[in-house]
């Protein structure tokens, strides 16, 4: 699945992020590729364009945030 950022986010300005180091920073407008929605909390995503650059997905705020 696709979306499409509607605000920007910085994992370590992030109180609440499981863990800052895998938190994925993106800017609003930028295009996220989820790879993973198990936890409604906190998805799994790449930047679009951006999936060989990184071994592993990045974590965002999911729906429920």
């Amino acid at each position: 699945m696709h979306v499409k950022a509607n605000f920007s986010y910085d994992p370590s300005d992030d109180p609440y992020v499981p863990c800052r180091e895998l938190g994925l920073s993106f800017q609003k407008g930028d295009i996220l590729h989820v790879t993973s929605q198990d936890d409604p909390n906190w998805w799994q995503a790449y930047r679009d364009g951006h999936e060989d650059q990184k071994p592993l997905a990045g974590l965002i705020p999911g729906k429920n945030i």
